[in-house]
């Protein structure tokens, strides 16, 4: 199990997952389809995803009996740069947080201190609470979700999602995986991770017929046990595949700001 994946199981959590069941009542594995795990799950990860996103997005998440909702203009560009800006229902800014990939920078709008250092899960998660790292956190937003490394893999037909069904993991071991996806367009539909036989984490994406099969689901939805968070982001007037300047995430702490260097746990930082 690589770093970032555990860091990411223990960050997020259970709860059910709401997937909606497709009609028809097939009952086993579709006759003109991939046959094993690993070749469901070739289909999926050969699923072209988009060089860049640019869209308006609504954050809305509820923890410990505290809501927050909050208008996000994001820019991302594989692998790993991203941008998002919190806007106030009339399009103020009221918060930025940019990385490159390497480094990433943070603040609010009229704070005294920017904070910058790694972008490490943990700073990554200052504005978005999805702790992972930033080709991950990009790929996960573009649909892609992190899925759990492991030899052991088992393929079934889910009767109830009309979808493939795949496990990872061996069995008895401390953590499992299961991966849902689409039998006709083999988009990721959802994962879940158990960890100790309880659910540790789950991600669920609908809203996946875009016009196009490089745009990304409307709804990103992921249940975070450590902090009892259940959050959703949509994205609307998404823009796909234009260029975006290389200064968008390599933003600059505002003048008068006291620049604060975040530290990073060890297994949380990337080379660069």
């Amino acid at each position: 199990m690589s770093d970032s994946w555990r860091v990411f199981a223990v960050f997020i959590s259970g709860g059910s997952m709401v997937l909606a069941a497709c009609g028809g009542g097939q009952t086993r594995l579709p006759e003109q389809g991939p046959k094993t795990a690993a070749a469901v799950l070739e289909r999926a990860l050969s699923v072209p995803l988009p060089k860049t996103l640019q869209a308006m997005s609504r954050m809305d998440s509820y923890s410990r009996g505290q809501a927050r909702k909050a208008d996000v203009l994001l820019r991302i560009e594989r692998p790993g740069r991203a941008q998002f800006q919190a806007l106030t229902p009339t399009l103020d800014l009221l918060a930025v947080l940019s990385t490159d990939g390497h480094r990433f920078v943070s603040y609010q709008r009229g704070g005294q201190r920017c904070f910058t250092g790694r972008a490490c899960p943990r700073n990554l998660a200052r504005l978005i609470p999805i702790e992972l790292p930033a080709e991950q956190l990009v790929e996960a937003i573009l649909g892609r979700p992190p899925l759990l490394s492991t030899e052991h893999k088992r393929l079934y037909w889910d009767t109830k999602r009309q979808a493939y069904r795949i496990h990872l993991g061996a069995v008895g071991a401390r953590q499992q995986q299961d991966v849902w996806v689409h039998p006709k367009s083999f988009r990721f539909m959802a994962v879940t991770v158990d960890e100790g036989g309880k659910r540790v984490a789950s991600i669920a994406y609908s809203g996946l017929s875009g016009p196009t099969s490089r745009q990304p689901p409307n709804v990103m939805r992921l249940k975070l046990a450590a902090r009892d968070l259940d959050l959703s982001l949509q994205l609307r007037d998404m823009t796909l595949d234009e260029a975006i300047e290389p200064s968008t995430f390599a933003t600059p702490c505002p003048r008068g700001t006291v620049t604060v260097n975040l530290p990073c746990e060890a297994s949380q930082t990337r080379p660069g």
